[in-house]
């Protein structure tokens, strides 16, 4: 049950200050952070941020960040220290090259990559069976494990998912920040920028064979993935990338306590991406609110401002967390 639905001052609900406000301006204390490195059955790596105190019995949260994120992004950041302060372990995935390290193929991570998050769960359930799992992804991070959780189906070794801000259909979230103008448009081009500095790294080092002036001049992401994510992840085009890996489809197949948390005025996902409730399984919430951006939902207040993504997170984990005692 949600004993706290998001409400937020009336002079903070425009979407882009929910949105840039937690990603830029709030200050997090760096976790302390113990990384372990997993590798991969294709010779690849993943690096594991654990924080909390490593006991068996405590429950462990795999946390999943968003496109160009990392265990260092604020809204990873800001869980992994609350949810140590209630004594529960975090293990925050860094996908492949987003530990601040090149990871060692011409292919990165993607939307869709659930083979990758299959190993991190299977290593994790191996090394320590008796632990309970549970589940948050953002954003790309929220469709990977959505799509994931469909299809490990009855087999899913978690206990509860929370996904927040997810981009359901990818071909409609591409669409809608590439044709974003005006100050919107800050989004694609940061996140592009980032993603073509990683390329580049990679043509200089030889990972990938690729024109570094055709890199330079892609314009937005759906070109990027046309050029590069398609081909190096094993998808016919852009188009296939989008069809194959986007969670939408797949959302009747979740099996587990799950709980979707999206604002309508995301400027990431235009709202008719937005799963509706017939197109989810009976053990899947939707809480769909009118303001909250892209993974912000901040209530400011000249009393101390909160962040309640946090807050609802740990209320449904910890009451999924009783339930299953």
């Amino acid at each position: 049950m949600n004993t706290m639905p998001f409400k937020t001052a009336w002079w903070f609900r425009n979407p882009h200050f929910q949105t840039i406000w937690p990603a830029l301006f709030r200050s997090v204390p760096q976790p302390d952070y113990q990384r372990q490195r997993i590798e991969l059955r294709d010779g690849d790596f993943i690096d594991i941020d654990w924080c909390g105190k490593n006991q068996p019995d405590r429950p462990v949260t795999i946390l999943l960040h968003g496109l160009e994120g990392s265990s260092d992004s604020q809204y990873i950041r800001g869980l992994a220290g609350l949810f140590s302060k209630l004594g529960w372990r975090t293990a925050a995935i860094n996908f492949r090259g987003c530990s601040g390290e090149t990871n060692r193929l011409a292919r990165s991570y993607h939307s869709g990559a659930t083979a990758d998050l299959n190993e991190v769960v299977d290593f994790i359930s191996k090394w320590q069976p008796e632990t309970p799992l549970h589940a948050v992804g953002f954003s790309l991070g929220g469709n990977l494990l959505l799509k994931w959780c469909a299809e490990k189906g009855n087999q899913c070794p978690l206990h509860t998912a929370v996904a927040v801000s997810v981009p359901y259909d990818l071909s409609i979230a591409s669409k809608t920040l590439d044709d974003k103008k005006g100050i919107a448009s800050v989004y694609r081009m940061r996140l592009l920028q980032s993603l073509k500095q990683k390329a580049l790294h990679k043509v200089r080092n030889g990972l990938i064979e690729q024109d570094a002036s055709a890199i330079h001049d892609i314009r937005n992401l759906a070109e990027f993935d046309q050029q590069l994510t398609a081909p190096l992840h094993g998808f016919e085009s852009a188009d296939d990338y989008y069809s194959r890996s986007s969670c939408s489809p797949h959302l009747a197949k979740i099996t587990i306590p799950t709980l979707l948390i999206h604002a309508s005025d995301d400027p990431f996902m235009d709202s008719h991406g937005i799963p509706s409730t017939t197109d989810l399984s009976a053990s899947t919430q939707l809480e769909l609110y009118p303001h909250g951006g892209h993974v912000g939902f901040f209530q400011p207040s000249f009393r101390g401002s909160s962040y309640w993504l946090e807050a609802r997170i740990t209320e449904y984990l910890a009451s999924n967390m009783k339930q299953n005692k």
